[in-house]
């Protein structure tokens, strides 16, 4: 063994420093396999943590497409409608899903269909009868002069339907400005 740790070294070692020289090498073989077990401990634990991201997005963007659906064929099936132009996921007090159509005869709707159907009931209301979106981003352009508006969406707050629009003000403050749907 001192042959070859003396031409490893290209030392020439007597016996105490070839025994010292054993052990030191042992001891850094332990410490490069105890860092390889942490390394690779930490890589798997970070594939893991980034695999439960991505299939958490996935489950979420799963769960807003189904309600979409089930949204719509509620209101095609059971609200009267014939067509759908648009659809918002509502995240308030309760949850709703506002479906806006229009019947056979071309009037347009709007329903606000509550996530649990057990127990509420379906809102219908005629478009015409609420203000407008444009209506709306006037009145908060006018109003609040903001610096981007986020968001425009039809809600329900306190069993009122109401206009949630998110914008970003002057200090770039994310706002959420609530108005009454009816005119």
């Amino acid at each position: 063994m001192k042959l070859h740790i003396s031409l490893l070294f290209g030392l020439a070692l007597d016996k105490e420093d070839n025994e010292q020289a054993i052990i030191t090498i042992y001891r850094n073989k332990k410490r490069v396999v105890l860092l390889k077990k942490w390394i690779l401990s930490f890589v798997f634990l970070l594939l893991l943590f980034v695999g439960y991201v991505i299939a958490s997005f996935y489950i979420g963007m799963d769960y807003k497409k189904t309600a979409e659906e089930k949204a719509v064929s509620i209101a095609l099936n059971e609200g009267g409608l014939v067509s759908v132009s648009d659809y918002y996921l509502f995240h308030g007090q309760e949850v709703y899903s506002v479906v806006i159509g229009k019947d056979e005869e071309g009037t347009e709707y709007v329903l606000w269909i509550p996530k649990e159907l057990k127990n509420a009931t379906v809102k219908k209301m005629k478009y015409a009868d609420g203000v407008s979106k444009s209506e709306i981003v006037d009145t908060v352009i006018e109003k609040y002069k903001p610096k981007e508006i986020v968001s425009v969406k039809i809600g329900m707050k306190n069993a009122s339907p109401i206009w949630e629009v998110t914008y970003k003000d002057s200090e770039d403050n994310l706002v959420f400005a609530d108005f009454d749907f009816k005119k």
